[in-house]
């Protein structure tokens, strides 16, 4: 249907073309409210419930707390309102002609589609990080992306916790790459599972990738947990999104980052066992402290001997006194 309907088949009169449009705006609001939800929801339970004490030792500084998740939840509703009116909006575009999205893959060749998926990639990370920096000058901050990084620990829920304007300088990246390129329509599935996965991961408070990863000389090169986390703390540096090479590049990559991210990937300290402390020897007992049960008729010829022995020392002492010196 994408690929045959055009401004002609669907003139802006027509009432059917307007109800057109309301389903594929309900559509694009299940769609990306599901892709959020499942995506946070699931790294929310995974790791801040079922790993919880496993991971502690790999919080970055503090766990969400619930009111954090609680606003959260509420901008991000906002924010899936306007990605699906984004999306209808995508829709109109092709209706007139001006974007396309095609289904058989050699349309434009398998080269292409196999180069559009990185390319995408590589034109969302450079949008983000300029748009990002725009978004922390002193007005728009205050008035727009503080929004985002009132969350200091943020949750998986912040992906998509963002003010209105926000939410709609962050939609256009698609709409604006169809304005210049056709795209397929798994590329477009795609990239939207990609970026709603890693952006909630990326605000999940817990740094999950293994020790060494980011000084690594490729895996080094995309953002992890831990370098978005440091940009929430103090809302300077690390303003890249997918990858990590215009922080440097910009010189705006936090100086401790590595630092951090090696500190918060440490193995877990098991605590040392302590020897243990032989116990005391007791009366009664044998050398290596084992009680010895004694019976009444047992104790009682003990106690005849002992009496026994207490007399006749008794009876030798006077005998050696009464003796006259030889």
């Amino acid at each position: 249907m994408m690929e045959t309907l055009h401004l002609n088949d669907a003139p802006w009169s027509d009432p059917a073309t307007w109800e057109l449009l309301r389903k594929v705006l309900v559509a694009g609001v299940v769609k990306e409210g599901s892709f959020y939800l499942a995506s946070a929801l699931l790294l929310w339970l995974a790791l801040h419930v079922l790993l919880r004490q496993r991971l502690a030792h790999r919080v970055i500084a503090g766990w969400p707390s619930g009111r954090d998740i609680r606003r959260e939840l509420g901008y991000s509703l906002s924010t899936v309102l306007i990605f699906a009116a984004l999306g209808a909006a995508v829709f109109a575009l092709i209706l007139q002609g001006h974007a396309v999205v095609y289904r058989d893959p050699e349309r434009y060749g398998w080269l292409w589609l196999a180069a559009s998926f990185p390319l995408m990639l590589l034109w969302h990370d450079t949008y983000f990080y300029w748009t990002h920096r725009l978004l922390h000058t002193k007005a728009l901050f205050a008035r727009v992306h503080g929004v985002h990084h009132r969350s200091r620990n943020p949750s998986p829920f912040a992906a998509y916790a963002f003010h209105p304007l926000e939410a709609v300088v962050n939609g256009l990246v698609t709409p604006l790459a169809l304005l210049a390129v056709p795209l397929h329509w798994s590329v477009l599935l795609a990239f939207a599972v990609h970026q709603i996965v890693r952006n909630a991961h990326g605000h999940a408070a817990v740094e999950t990738l293994p020790r060494g990863c980011a000084r690594h000389w490729f895996f080094g090169r995309f953002t992890t947990t831990t370098h978005h986390h440091l940009h929430h703390e103090t809302s300077r540096g690390n303003y890249g999104l997918w990858f990590t090479w215009w922080d440097r590049w910009c010189g705006t990559e936090r100086a401790d980052y590595l630092a951090r991210f090696d500190a918060v990937t440490q193995p877990r300290r098991r605590p040392k066992p302590q020897p243990r402390t032989p116990p005391t020897p007791q009366a009664g007992s044998t050398a290596q402290g084992a009680s010895i049960p004694l019976s009444f008729s047992t104790a009682a010829a003990v106690g005849e001997a002992s009496q026994s022995s207490n007399a006749f020392a008794a009876t030798a002492s006077r005998a050696a006194a009464d003796t006259p010196p030889a």
